[in-house]
């Protein structure tokens, strides 16, 4: 069955000393593959050629673009065919983010839930609540129509966050969805404690001044 890059992004670094090059680049392409590691070939190959000819318009005939590192930094390849039942559609899909950038936005469509593969993230109004390795959020794709309701910003340069959609992923793995569920629960739970918390000392600090 053959593969089909949807909403990928690449990333090239130039690994000369001192050179500054690392672009992304959108792939519009129609990019396909007998395996998701053919298409990934011709994605990236795509991906490098483009650089090519970017590298050199920026630095001419200073050094060349050898041995570029290339990475997908968003998109996934996904199966499609004439007769196709999409039960795997889109059941997860990976996005790698720098420092800051947001991965979440508030008012956003609640769609997948995420889990950090690597680096860090916290809540944009609470730095002190982070997310590592392994640790899950967005809630809001538990219930329909249901709008995100706080950014979630990247903690470290290279994080990168796997989108789960839950009603593919239900079909396809039942058993991890039920594992992100509980993980998702867990945090809004940490999310409530927090702020009761917060609740409790604020009316305390209240008492003691009417006092």
């Amino acid at each position: 069955m053959p593969y089909k890059l949807n909403g990928g992004v690449y990333s090239v670094r130039c690994r000369h000393p001192y050179c500054g090059f690392n672009v992304r680049f959108d792939i519009d392409q129609n990019i396909m593959g007998v395996s998701e590691k053919d298409a990934e070939y011709e994605a990236k190959r795509l991906a490098r050629d483009m650089a090519l000819t970017k590298h050199e318009a920026i630095y001419g005939m200073k050094h060349s673009l050898k041995h570029p590192e290339i990475r997908r930094v968003a998109g996934s390849f996904d199966l499609f065919g004439p007769n196709l039942k999409v039960v795997t559609e889109n059941s997860v899909s990976y996005r790698e983010f720098e420092k800051g950038e947001c991965i979440l936005r508030k008012g956003d469509d609640g769609a997948t839930i995420c889990q950090v593969v690597r680096g860090s993230a916290f809540l944009g109004q609470n730095k002190s609540h982070r997310y590592n390795r392994g640790d899950c959020f967005g809630a809001a794709a538990l219930l329909a129509h249901q709008n995100r309701t706080a950014d979630i910003i990247a903690g470290k340069d290279g994080t990168r966050i796997a989108f789960y959609n839950v009603i593919a992923l239900s079909k396809k793995n039942p058993n991890k969805a039920k594992k992100l569920y509980t993980k998702v629960m867990e945090d809004i739970f940490t999310i409530i404690s927090n702020l009761e918390y917060k609740i409790s000392s604020l009316e305390k600090k209240l008492q003691r001044n009417i006092v």
